[in-house]
């Protein structure tokens, strides 16, 4: 830690900057100490496994119960991913951060797992690569296989990187193979992050999908740490424990330019300003 200490003035003054400046290192440093804490306390919620992915892979012959067809269609782009794509070392978040991480993971992994029960085919954008790029990728095995192992309308198909949510070409034309079958009434979007990932796999969608059918979902839709200030954070989650997501929709405007559809589960229109 660098710091930059006044020019010398009279002596007397001297142990009083030097123990300020002691008291702000370690300061620091004990924040960087517990924040890691906190990452790996959250990680290791997940134990490793050595089991497959217990998820079915998307295909362009998917058989599809007749109950499904014309349905809306839900997409999680990245699912978990603030917390299994990450460098550890870094990921010493505010408490406000903290908070919103977790709160966003919670509802995400609630959702994924209550969804299958409706007439709804849920689709999982993974990061591709993830085997190699997660800093923990048994344990993110063993997180996707406790949320969606064994559900019958849960499929998954891979982004081209970890990085991007954009799909390489031969997952792109499966996908729209399957969206023709499935004439889905309209396709949800959630998962994150809202401007990065899930733009770009929602912008290349809509090269394919006429947009009319396109909606990004805030109640599923996750914030970046890095995108936001803690204070930010902090009222972006108060907002969320009251199931106000106003904020939420006034991050995906921004963050997109106010060129993409959103629509709130419950089907209706967003909160106007």
């Amino acid at each position: 830690m660098s710091i930059r200490l006044p020019a010398p003035g009279p002596c007397r003054f001297r142990p009083f900057v030097l123990i300020c400046c002691v008291l702000v290192a370690l300061a620091s440093g004990c924040a960087s100490e517990i924040g890691a804490k906190r990452f790996s306390e959250l990680l290791n919620r997940y134990s490793a496994t050595w089991d497959p992915l217990a998820i079915q892979q998307l295909s362009a012959t998917t058989p599809l119960p007749p109950s499904v067809v014309g349905k809306p269609l839900m997409i999680i782009v990245h699912p978990g991913y603030s917390l299994f794509f990450r460098e550890e070392r870094r990921s010493t978040y505010s408490e406000a951060k903290y908070g919103l991480l977790e709160h966003q993971l919670s509802q995400e992994a609630r959702f994924i797992t209550r969804n299958p029960k409706a007439d709804n085919v849920l689709i999982l954008v993974l990061p591709g690569s993830y085997e190699k790029d997660s800093i923990a990728p048994r344990s993110y095995t063993a997180y996707l296989n406790s949320i969606a192992g064994g559900k019958t309308n849960v499929y998954y198909i891979f982004s081209e990187t970890s990085t991007s949510g954009a799909l390489p070409l031969d997952t792109t034309l499966t996908l729209f193979s399957f969206l023709q079958n499935i004439r889905a009434s309209r396709i949800l979007i959630g998962g994150g992050y809202i401007g990065r990932c899930q733009k770009e796999f929602y912008e290349q969608l809509a090269t394919y999908i006429e947009k009319a059918y396109l909606y990004i979902v805030p109640e599923i839709s996750s914030v970046s740490p890095d995108d936001v200030s803690s204070a930010k954070a902090a009222a972006i989650l108060e907002a969320l424990r009251h199931k106000d997501y106003r904020r939420i929709v006034e991050f995906i405007v921004d963050k997109t330019n106010g060129t993409v559809n959103i629509m709130p589960l419950s089907g209706e229109a967003p909160p106007a300003d």
